[in-house]
């Protein structure tokens, strides 16, 4: 599922801040937001960025936060993060409906299309970071790291992106699923990685541009194609064998994998975090040269679906690899209750005895899955 970064949300509550004078909080289903006092009302409409929103400079709107524009992928804006003042979290940034013609516009449209209950419900369900010009923010890659030289193209459109829903955003599911199994597993800090293989006779590899056995030998099986990704990109084939450049193929040929997905003939996307001592400041705690694949889900390509969680867990460890590691299968009811349930519980310990990044809860019957970030990590990496 793709986050939908800018949304029309209404204010579920407004809580006091002690001592403070010009800022209280305001609800957004799960989320927290710090806004100026006497600003929005329960039940008033607001435009909710979510945290990572990129918000462009050119937009007079965000003149306010010009102090703490940053230079990002060409561009000069304001990322949404998380922060805390006064001893209270704040996730997100909320801004009065009525800054928006753009979006009342919508809205009245709807309205007049549909009532003025329903249109609320259309509007909450859509997302408008398009209209907006906003951008989803994510690290890039350091120039020094060789990433640049390597060629690469869109991830392939029959492999599903990897992201989950945050919890914040579902505020009924513990009503809604508590009684349904769901797989707990810790959510790890990486960077996205799926390896994947299409046979020579999937309708699939017309899709692919044509690959080159002569520089790219291992993407060229006998029976298909196999090639790597990151989360946005289809990576060449490269013979990295630095500790300091891209991880992904000489993790994924260490791992045997082009010759073992090739040995299953079927239609696959294995999807996992990539972690190590050069990956995202290796938050987890890996010794110096440390890098691997640490499976979370296999899409089936031909099904356009994932394989339940009990069966990717077989799949890893048939292809030998490491699989996030695995809390156990419990009615949601017993996971947590609400969302500030979810996240105490993602304030965990994970992986090499430190704290988590989160939790991730997949429903063992259907694709539906969604994730909880600890604060305290999002505090920490200012995300």
């Amino acid at each position: 599922m793709l986050r939908r970064l800018v949304t029309v949300r209404k204010v579920t509550g407004i809580q006091p801040i002690k001592g403070a004078d010009r800022i209280e909080i305001a609800l957004v289903d799960g989320w927290q937001c710090i806004v100026k006092k006497g600003g929005f009302q329960k039940g008033q409409l607001g435009v909710f960025f979510e945290i990572d929103s990129f918000l462009p400079a050119e937009d007079p709107r965000w003149a306010f936060l010009e102090p703490n524009f940053i230079d990002w992928n060409g561009h000069r804006g304001f990322r949404v993060k998380s922060q805390k003042m006064r001893g209270h979290i704040s996730q997100g940034l909320l801004i009065p409906l009525g800054d928006f013609p753009e979006l009342t516009e919508v809205l009245q449209k709807l309205e007049d299309e549909h009532g003025r209950e329903e249109a609320e419900k259309l509007s909450q369900k859509s997302s408008f970071e398009d209209v907006l010009k906003v951008q989803k923010w994510e690290a890039m890659h350091s120039k020094t790291s060789g990433w640049s030289e390597i060629p690469k193209e869109p991830i392939p459109s029959f492999i599903r992106r990897t992201d989950q829903e945050r919890c914040q955003n579902l505020p009924d599911v513990f009503e809604e699923w508590k009684d349904e199994i769901f797989q707990e597993s810790t959510k790890m800090d990486g960077s996205s990685m799926t390896v994947y293989f299409v046979r020579n006779d999937s309708e699939k590899l017309q899709e692919l541009s044509e690959a080159d056995a002569a520089k790219q030998p291992t993407v060229v099986q006998p029976n298909g194609r196999f090639s790597v990704c990151s989360r946005n990109v289809d990576v060449a084939e490269d013979n990295n064998n630095s500790d300091t450049g891209p991880q992904y193929w000489r993790v994924a040929k260490r791992n045997r994998l082009p010759e073992q997905m090739a040995g299953l003939n079927r239609n696959l996307a294995v999807q996992g975090e990539l972690c190590g001592a050069t990956v995202q400041g290796n938050f987890e705690g890996f010794p110096a040269g440390f890098h691997d694949f640490f499976v979370f889900a296999v899409w089936d390509i031909d099904a356009q679906k994932y394989l339940p969680p009990k069966e990717t867990e077989a799949m890893a460890k048939q292809l030998g690899l490491r699989h996030v590691p695995v809390i156990g299968y419990f009615p949601l009811r017993e996971i947590a209750t609400s969302v500030p349930d979810l996240l105490q519980r993602a304030e965990g310990i994970g992986l090499n005895k430190r704290k988590r990044e989160g939790v991730v809860l997949k429903h063992v019957g259907s694709d539906f899955s969604f994730k909880a970030i600890s604060n305290s990590y999002l505090l920490k990496h200012g995300e």
